[in-house]
């Protein structure tokens, strides 16, 4: 099937579509209007961006990730069926995450300061495209104003992302020597999240979508959430890589990033009294009782503890700094707690250089 909208029949009215065809054209729509068409990705992915221009998309999509929960909370409030809403609201979960830490918000703060900005900095939202905040404010109003068979039907596009992220993260370790696989640790999860929210999704709207009229709105709110991934890429490319000059209130090259030539310089970050370690996830303590002692388990891999480490890493919950853990064990073991600190300090080091801890 060729055609994007439904057809007309001989009397000159729209046909109604089989669920599989409008599902055909639904992909229509993916594979002629989807971003992965964008010349700022093609560049992209193919390692011919400077750093600073991928600084500048990493800094932009933040806005994007920041508003997907809000945009689904919008969805959320307009469903009256307890068990839709039990199914929607784990996207809502996937980005802002059970606990503190966790989520894909997280993950892509992380992969901003995998570029090189300061944490602070991306939370602002200073520097953000004009054009980028028009774009995804667009969606959520969207969302909240149209019926609900096309605020979800808008959220179609997951059922290209995992094409997507595929190319985008091998393209991206193979051409930036700046990106390692942590810095894109976000799109990971993301590679089994879309694809259960497209397919919940898309039988939602080949269910509901039961009047060519009906169709056709569908497919108009997949075509505007195209336009709107399309048009944050618009900004970006004629911001940053196309002559011209970058908007004055838009993000400038050197601001906002952490002290990069001074880090090089001293290595990797040390741990410092004020940090808050804590141990990222799928990362764990367990008592080995074969061998009658307690280990750090990370994926694919198990590390042997001593006494004293795990003494400390007992105390390591993401909520006490390195201060207060040696605070703690000094009461334990009647010691100076500022000299228990540094040994704290250097073994933490030890375990974020295995990247077994986040600090």
């Amino acid at each position: 099937m060729n055609a994007i909208f439904p057809t007309p029949d001989a009397a000159g009215s729209e046909r109604l579509l089989t669920p599989d065809e409008l599902e055909a054209a639904l992909r229509d729509i993916g594979a002629k209007r989807y971003h992965i068409l964008h010349p700022f990705h093609r560049l992209l992915h193919d390692g011919k961006l400077s750093k600073d221009q991928v600084r500048a998309w990493a800094l932009n999509r933040y806005y994007y990730q920041a508003m997907i929960p809000i945009k689904d909370a919008a969805v959320l409030a307009r469903m009256h069926d307890a068990e839709l809403r039990r199914v929607w609201r784990q996207r809502i979960v996937d980005h802002d995450g059970d606990a503190p830490g966790d989520g894909g918000i997280e993950r892509w703060l992380k992969l901003a300061e995998g570029v090189g900005f300061g944490r602070d900095y991306v939370l602002s939202t200073r520097g953000i495209l004009s054009a980028t905040k028009f774009a995804v404010e667009a969606y959520v109003h969207f969302v909240s104003e149209r019926t609900l068979l096309e605020a979800i039907a808008s959220s179609l596009t997951e059922m290209f992302s995992p094409t997507i992220i595929s190319e985008r993260v091998a393209g991206m370790l193979k051409n930036y020597d700046f990106i390692t696989k942590d810095t894109l640790a976000y799109f990971d999860k993301r590679l089994t999240q879309a694809p259960r929210d497209a397919d919940f999704a898309l039988d939602y709207v080949k269910t509901h979508a039961t009047t060519p009229e009906l169709q056709r709105r569908a497919m108009d709110a997949l075509t505007f959430k195209c336009n709107v991934l399309w048009v944050q890429l618009d900004a970006l490319y004629f911001a940053y890589v196309a002559p011209g000059m970058v908007p004055p209130d838009a993000w400038q090259p050197g601001v906002g990033l952490v002290a990069e030539a001074a880090t090089q310089a001293a290595g990797p970050r040390k741990t410092v009294p004020g940090d808050i370690p804590r141990l990222p996830r799928g990362v764990r303590l367990r008592h080995d009782e074969t061998r009658g002692k307690t280990v750090l388990l990370a994926p694919e891999r198990t590390f042997d503890l001593d006494d004293n480490a795990v003494a400390v890493l007992k105390l390591v919950d993401g909520v006490r700094t390195v201060s207060g853990i040696a605070d703690e064990l000094a009461k334990v073991y009647a010691a100076d707690p500022r000299a228990i600190e540094a040994d704290i300090c250097a073994m933490l080091d030890g375990l974020a250089d295995k990247r077994v801890l986040e600090r």
